[in-house]
């Protein structure tokens, strides 16, 4: 659990740095930012009840998990994070973000510049908006598994940052 009154930055890897207001849905305009291969014909819906109502999952398609979103990993690899990914409920991609703690607290982004499930530009266009600190590197959406050092190193630039 983060505890936003402790952090001192903010720090994200191929993740959306949305305004309040904005959603996962709304934010990124496939027609201004079209590298996304994230749609109808990537990904799986699964309906749910549960105690709190009705839902519905979104899972990539295994048959696209490794090129939408592992493509520099090797392929028996983005396989198994295919068939053990978690699901992205809907709710949370069309649901709004409150206040954003970027505009509050300096903030570090790692563009993914070979990633197919949030377009690069969008992944720039956002840092710029929020003023990160940014490092690209050459990697899918799987960067905390394909370069975990580049992860680590961004937490450990944006620690010293706020020292």
């Amino acid at each position: 659990m983060v505890v936003p009154a402790l952090l001192s930055s903010t720090a994200a890897a191929s993740l959306l740095l949305l305004d309040k207001g904005e959603s996962t849905q709304t934010v990124l305009d496939p027609k201004k930012y079209p590298g996304s291969l994230l749609g109808p014909a990537t990904l799986d819906q699964r309906p749910y009840t549960d105690t709190v109502g009705k839902g519905v999952d979104l899972y990539i398609k295994q048959a696209s998990f490794p090129k939408v979103f592992a493509a520099d990993l090797p392929l028996s690899q983005a396989r198994r994070m295919a068939a053990e990914q978690r699901p992205f409920g809907v709710a949370a991609y069309s649901g709004t973000s409150g206040s954003p703690a970027w505009k509050k607290i300096p903030s570090w982004a790692i563009i993914t510049t070979q990633d197919k499930a949030i377009d690069p530009n969008g992944q720039r266009w956002m840092a710029k908006r929020a003023k990160a600190h940014v490092v690209e590197v050459k990697s899918s959406h799987a960067i905390s598994v394909s370069h975990p050092g580049a992860v680590a190193d961004a937490i450990f630039d944006a620690d010293r940052g706020t020292r």
